[in-house]
């Protein structure tokens, strides 16, 4: 199917790629100021956890400051292509998503962190509109990407899960650590420590997800090999992807879950007869460390139950330190 013309299967009739896109990018604008107006709270918009039946949960989270560009309109746009795709080809029936946003909760951010319940079908329209595209960030080189980490690890309950996915989009490092005051105001987590170190909680995430990061060009403090570096160390390389062009945003996730899911060959065919020369060569640059991997190499790393644990060094001395832990 082609993204550009009006795909509109099932429960998606009507849907215009061009105008959702155009509706989204104002409400993009607009989002922060509606929710302040209408006196939504962070609490609001993060549930004190989640629960899905479900035997694929699939997470995005976005970065929602100024600085992560056309990612989230792009994404938004192409919800029913998403949809198809991921139901037919990669996730099957039996899956659903959770939209989440992070932001960063040093910068005194109203919504810092943001997680919507698991939805599928046309839900996950209406979920998507309900998160707060904030655009703040200090522009430091980080953002608290962090605090998505711990939330979906501590706070997420799967008990069907077969194979659950999470990618990161953006453009930043996440912060070394999080300390206890933090945790507890955030995302509800209690911790013993007075803090504890990113590392430590992207391990405890892998085990129970795929973790995938999304590099956007990074607008920031940190260069592009900075936060490329800082992701790998995190997640190890074939799950950092960089991505020089926001507009194949849908093109990488789809990459991405063809290297988890054994549909590579699928996806090379389906990319290459609907984008042109250029949109695969920026596409397929993004995936160049994961499909330099055999075929089926995804299948066998991250730490979840459905996978085993992928190698690489401790995030020590690449990650900026936390800002403001005592608050």
């Amino acid at each position: 199917m082609s993204e550009d013309s009006d795909y509109t299967p099932g429960d998606w009739q009507g849907h215009d790629f061009s105008s959702a896109r155009s509706i989204y990018s104002q409400h993009v604008q607009n989002s922060y100021q509606q929710a302040v107006e209408s006196n939504k709270s962070a609490k609001d918009l993060l549930p004190d956890d989640l629960t899905t039946q479900c035997a694929n949960p699939f997470v995005l989270v976005i970065d929602q400051t100024g600085s992560v560009g056309a990612a989230p309109e792009t994404m938004r746009s192409k919800l029913p292509y998403m949809d198809h795709e991921l139901r037919t080809e990669y996730l099957g029936e039996d899956a659903e998503i959770s939209w989440a946003a992070i932001g960063d909760a040093h910068c005194n951010e109203k919504y810092p962190l943001q997680a919507r319940p698991f939805a599928k079908s046309t839900q996950i329209k209406s979920r998507l509109d309900e998160l707060v595209f904030e655009k703040g960030g200090g522009g430091q080189g980080t953002e608290t990407y962090e605090l998505a980490a711990l939330y979906y690890a501590r706070k997420v309950s799967m008990p069907n899960a077969e194979h659950p996915i999470i990618i990161f989009v953006g453009d930043e490092m996440p912060y070394s650590n999080v300390s206890r005051s933090m945790a507890k105001e955030y995302t509800g987590v209690d911790i013993e420590q007075n803090s504890i170190s990113t590392s430590r909680i992207f391990q405890e995430l892998k085990e129970k997800f795929a973790v995938h990061f999304i590099k956007l060009p990074a607008k920031g403090a940190s260069s592009d090999t900075q936060v490329f570096e800082a992701w790998s160390t995190l997640l190890g390389e074939g799950h950092v992807h960089d991505l020089e062009d926001a507009d194949r945003v849908v093109d990488v996730i789809f990459g991405i879950l063809a290297e988890e899911f054994g549909k590579r060959d699928y996806f090379l065919k389906e990319l290459n007869g609907r984008q042109t020369q250029t949109q695969v060569k920026t596409t397929l640059h993004a995936l160049r460390t994961a499909h330099a991997k055999p075929a089926k190499a995804l299948l066998n790393s991250g730490l979840s139950r459905t996978h085993k644990p992928i190698g690489g060094k401790t995030a020590k001395g690449l990650l900026p330190p936390a800002k403001n832990t005592k608050k």
